[in-house]
């Protein structure tokens, strides 16, 4: 355990040992706060844990690249352009241009990112240090060695790690949810045993996880669970939805819902009725 500690706290896997320290603390935060686990019989602000724990790892960051930094400079002032691209993004953002995005971290949160980069290179610089260190100490100064060494490790995970989240990115794909406009005249499903004028369920398919929306219908219907409804419109006062049954609609306006231009056109004029 001695050993294991003088390892994971010589340099430089100590600047690497930092970034893992932040970039678990990080998760935890996440993990727990996804749980919603209390904790001591009170109640923790894991919302502002998290933004802490997040700025942490965006500090650890910054700290680990200004490590670094005098070695990105000899390796070449294009990844140091791109170690400081990523520092100065947010903790949420993606990685969208620049030396980062060609090396394979393009759509990839940063988090994810700093995450693997940070515990590939504590890995690397871990397991190599020992050998290294004693097959080029005789004849190179330590502080040269280690320098090269945290260097090449870094280099190495930015290497690997974008090589290894390249299949992960269309996890990662964000799909936008239609806005409260954009649902006039499509259909969706009644969730409720019934829908009044003031009160009803209805879900809607977004090729997501799906919208669970509050509908209202002014007329008498018999709209019953699992029937399908046209969006009439969004009322922002009583933040509903006004539905009605898609029974009521004419054949041929019915066979216009496909295309959402006629069907917000068809619902606007249905409202007006």
């Amino acid at each position: 355990m001695t050993e294991f500690l003088s390892a994971i706290l010589a340099f430089p896997t100590a600047v690497f040992t930092i970034v893992m320290g932040v970039v678990l603390t990080y998760w935890l935060f996440v993990i727990i706060g996804a749980v919603g686990i209390d904790m001591l019989d009170g109640h923790l602000d894991f919302e502002s844990g998290a933004k802490a724990a997040s700025g942490a790892l965006q500090g650890g960051m910054k700290a680990a690249g200004g490590a670094l930094e005098g070695g990105a400079k000899a390796a070449g002032g294009a990844l140091e352009g791109g170690v400081k691209a990523a520092a100065a993004h947010d903790h949420s953002a993606d990685v969208d241009g620049g030396i980062l995005a060609a090396l394979g971290f393009a759509g990839i949160p940063l988090t994810v990112s700093v995450s693997l980069v940070g515990f590939i290179s504590w890995t690397l610089s871990l397991l190599s240090a020992g050998p290294v260190h004693a097959a080029l100490g005789p004849t190179l100064p330590s502080w040269l060695i280690s320098g090269t060494l945290g260097l090449a490790c870094f280099i190495a995970a930015m290497v690997l790690s974008g090589l290894a989240v390249r299949p992960l990115r269309p996890v990662f794909v964000m799909k936008r949810a239609p806005g409260r406009q954009e649902l006039m005249g499509r259909v969706c499903n009644i969730s409720s045993g019934s829908v009044t004028e003031r009160f009803g369920h209805a879900t809607f398919e977004d090729g997501g996880a799906g919208l669970i929306l509050n509908v209202v219908c002014a007329k008498a219907n018999e709209l019953k669970r699992g029937d399908p409804a046209l969006i009439l419109g969004y009322d922002a006062e009583k933040h509903v939805y006004e539905v009605e049954p898609v029974d009521w609609l004419l054949p041929e306006e019915a066979k216009q819902l496909d295309d959402p231009g006629k069907a917000a056109s068809i619902a606007r004029a249905r409202a007006r009725h």
